[in-house]
């Protein structure tokens, strides 16, 4: 096993559980099973931000019968959609050095950006940059109660949950672990039904990272074109080395990322990240790719 992560990873959304065991392989991360479980429509609801657990007693049925069919385990990481986070960079004034200064300086700053009071989320950090008067930071926090909740349901069940992340950060983590070093930009879309990610790095140093859901109102390849505007913007480079879609996307989208961004566009694949996996692993490929970003973490 890589690291401390344990081998069984959970992707949990609103309507499904899907379980996933992995091995090591000789040159990377084997994913010994995997399956996907239907939640109760119920399950969840919408909320600002992370959704309600609104049926316990639901999700606690579906993680009974999972480890029914899969034997005794105990511990699991946990991945879940990225919009149910809120992901931002950040400059923070007079960054502290101490850790709980550190945090609530971070959290006052997050109130400019988030629709919901601060001391709600659950918050973890990485400082990008600093200088004598501010800091770069990278912010991921979701709605705590939610979290606390999740916890507690596989907790009463005998596992307990060593980590909770957004599903593409862990995916851009199997993606990048294998790519060659740089210090060029590249551009990350993850596509999942209703919702995409779109992040940019300069060498290993992310420059922005957003999560939308999408709506009758934008087609997917209008939000693309959106976030390439704003990018190149931002980045102030004409040369983007790859870009790289992940998710439920087809070709016609990898047209309209290549145009935007003048640059190749690979198509990642269940089969770049990992050494083997079931033969029915197509519909779920991307969740089991970013399984593997935690194993490798």
């Amino acid at each position: 096993m890589a690291g401390s992560f344990p081998s069984d990873v959970i992707v949990l959304d609103d309507e499904k559980l899907i379980h996933t065991r992995l091995a090591r392989g000789r040159k990377g991360p084997r994913i010994e099973q995997a399956k996907s479980y239907r939640l109760a429509a119920n399950t969840f609801s919408p909320a600002v931000v992370t959704p309600q657990i609104t049926n316990e007693s639901a999700l606690a049925e579906t993680i009974r019968r999972v480890r029914v069919e899969t034997g005794r385990w105990d511990r699991a990481s946990v991945l879940l959609p990225d919009s149910w986070f809120r992901i931002n960079i950040i400059d923070v004034p007079q960054m502290p050095e101490g850790t709980k200064e550190a945090d609530d300086m971070v959290r006052w700053t997050l109130k400019r950006t988030m629709p919901i009071d601060p001391a709600l989320l659950r918050l973890r950090y990485e400082v990008l940059s600093r200088t004598q008067t501010d800091a770069k930071v990278l912010t991921i926090s979701a709605i705590d109660q939610t979290l606390t909740g999740i916890e507690k349901i596989f907790g009463d069940a005998g596992i307990d949950v060593v980590v909770i992340e957004p599903l593409g950060v862990n995916l851009w983590n199997a993606i990048a672990l294998r790519e060659p070093v740089t210090s060029r930009d590249r551009i990350f879309f993850y596509v999942r039904e209703g919702e995409f990610t779109t992040a940019a790095f300069r060498g290993a140093q992310p420059l922005f990272i957003r999560s939308r859901n999408l709506s009758a109102e934008r087609t997917l390849e209008q939000e693309i074109k959106l976030s390439a505007s704003y990018l190149r913007d931002t980045l102030r480079s004409d040369s983007i080395e790859q870009c790289y879609l992940a998710g439920s996307a087809n070709g016609e989208v990898s047209s309209v990322i290549r145009e935007q961004f003048n640059a190749p566009v690979r198509q990642v694949s269940l089969s770049d990240v990992a050494e083997s996996s079931p033969d029915d692993a197509d519909a779920i490929e991307a969740e089991l790719a970013a399984c593997t970003g935690v194993f490798t973490s």
